[in-house]
């Protein structure tokens, strides 16, 4: 299965051309005026599928042409009209096709039930770039099969997913008649999946949409799959844009759920880590449960300065940061300025973290590490040049590295393995070790004591919490875990996640431009108006 642009919808073998999905669809008119569809055949076609899908608010007419990447699946539903007509694909040149330039896939005999899957990537004609579809009628002809062995003599007229080019369009006309209707499934179990309901009649006839009734899988809109921002806070902020009713819209990837002391707004109120989490003589820094320096035998090292139950650095102490900045050393600064992580890391709020951790994705998908998003496998989108698809992660790597193993904490380059610490400038007080960021015991002094927009401390940590007698900060500790949406997915579920068929597939996105996007886009994740102290004692902070 593939689902329409993103992790919940419609994803994969085929994106939408360069243009996007327009504004939804209300009420689609014919250029004499008739609101279609008309009657109820096509709404009793798709209950009986389980369906509720209201085709004259639901419907769309977009999208027309097609980025072929995967496998897609047809599925035969309903031949409503007395003709048998047949339906297949051309490739996109910017003019109207020829006959000699469609290509029959769904035959006049093909009856209700056929299933049939379409690989145009593995066909010779297919000419590398976007493809469009077609309905063949016999409306004009004896017979009422739409035979494509002879088509002078049974095909009377072409539609096509370009409306432009139906044989009853007329030149200079502000609309087009409509013979193809695009609908997004309601069925969880289909998810992602669509239908096509064609129109066979000349100039609209009866304008049922239910003459040709396919379900495809496998095909989404261009503009779906993105990351975006919902407009919510917290882990909520995180949408993938999806293709629905014909609109790209930003579908939110996760709901809130109970706050945990995982550096993470989870209930997205604002507020990270907020309230008692952890156990007694613990507090919540960071997302990692460390020992109160407020009583007990832990005592915070020289250079530190114990509030809120946090160690930090003394020259923080009092010191107010403007939101998206920290207090280092007693100077407000990016939470990963001079940060550069360990390979398969992403900075954000000041950590080292695997964006990828605790996310999984649907066949045909890999977590970008980049972004921590699921994105379209290389089986399905291809690599450029010297590049191979690897089959372990389904990623594209250098062509040297194609069948190179290597242990973990290293990765290939060039055909060697090589540390994942090379070149990593991990945040104050941590080093590199074993491709991530730990505390380093020698450091003399870590980050600490930051507030944003004067709201409150951020205690970093600073020392060695493995006992007393510790000297020189450690910094920030453990680094925060990360949080991505279905199959994030999507996306997609990507999506996310998330589709089938060889394939069930989703377009590729653009990593370059989706890596610089989550760059500015992190901290919305982790909001910098954070309560590292108790509650309770935020009337007292300077």
């Amino acid at each position: 299965m593939a689902r329409f642009s993103s992790p919940h919808l419609l994803a994969g073998a085929l994106g939408l051309s360069s243009l996007l999905c327009p504004g939804a669809a209300l009420a689609l008119q014919q250029p004499d005026g008739t609101v279609v569809p008309v009657g109820n055949n096509l709404v009793t076609y798709l209950n009986a599928e389980g369906e509720s899908i209201n085709p004259v608010t639901d419907a769309a007419i977009t999208p027309q042409t097609f980025t072929p990447q995967c496998s897609l699946t047809f599925t035969v539903l309903a031949r409503g009209g007395s003709q048998k007509n047949s339906f297949g694909w051309y490739n996109v040149t910017g003019a109207k096709p020829t006959p000699q330039e469609l290509y029959e896939f769904i035959g006049c005999n093909d009856g209700v039930g056929t299933v049939k899957t379409l690989d145009v990537r593995s066909d010779s004609r297919y000419l590398g770039g976007e493809i469009g579809f077609f309905q063949a009628t016999t409306q004009g002809k004896s017979g009422n099969c739409a035979n494509w062995g002879d088509i002078s003599g049974t095909i009377g007229y072409f539609y096509y997913s370009e409306d432009r080019y139906n044989d009853d369009n007329v030149p200079g006309n502000p609309s087009n008649w409509i013979h193809l209707l695009i609908m997004n499934t309601t069925r969880a179990d289909l998810d992602p999946a669509f239908y096509f309901g064609w129109e066979d009649l000349f100039s609209g006839g009866d304008n049922d949409f239910e003459d040709l009734l396919m379900r495809v899988q496998g095909i989404r809109c261009s503009g779906g799959g993105q990351p975006c921002d919902t407009g919510a806070i917290g882990k909520c902020a995180f949408g993938t844009t999806q293709c629905v009713n014909g609109a790209v819209q930003c579908l939110q990837n996760e709901q809130p759920t109970t706050e945990t002391c995982n550096a993470i707004d989870d209930d997205c109120n604002g507020e990270t880590d907020e309230g008692d989490l952890c156990d007694s003589g613990l507090v919540c820094d960071r997302g990692v449960c460390r020992p109160s320096c407020n009583g007990g035998e832990f005592k915070c090292p020289t250079g530190f300065t114990c509030e809120n139950d946090l160690c930090i650095d003394t020259a923080c102490v009092g010191k107010t940061c403007d939101a998206g900045k920290i207090c280092v050393r007693g100077e407000c600064k990016a939470p990963c300025d001079g940060v550069v992580c360990p390979h398969g890391k992403t900075c954000r709020q000041g950590a080292c973290v695997d964006p990828c951790e605790g996310v999984t994705c649907e066949s045909d998908y890999y977590c970008d590490p980049g972004v921590g998003v699921c994105v379209l496998g290389c089986g399905c989108t291809g690599c450029g040049a010297g590049q191979a698809c690897s089959q372990v992660t389904s990623a594209c790597v250098q062509s040297a590295c194609e069948t190179v193993t290597c242990d973990a904490g290293t990765h290939c380059v060039d055909g060697n393995c090589v540390d994942d610490c090379d070149g990593a400038q991990c945040p104050a007080g941590q080093k590199c070790e074993a491709g991530g960021c730990v505390p380093d015991e020698n450091a003399s002094g870590g980050a600490g004591g930051a507030s944003s927009g004067g709201s409150g401390t951020i205690g970093i940590g600073g020392t060695s919490f493995g006992g007393s007698s510790a000297s020189g900060g450690t910094g920030m500790g453990a680094a925060a875990g990360t949080s991505s949406g279905n199959g994030g997915a999507l996306i997609g579920r990507g999506e996310t996640t998330e589709s089938d068929s060889g394939c069930g597939c989703r377009t590729s996105d653009s990593k370059s431009s989706r890596s610089a996007w989550w760059a500015a886009f992190a901290l919305i994740l982790f909001p910098i108006r954070r309560r590292w102290f108790r509650a309770e004692r935020r009337s007292t902070r300077v």
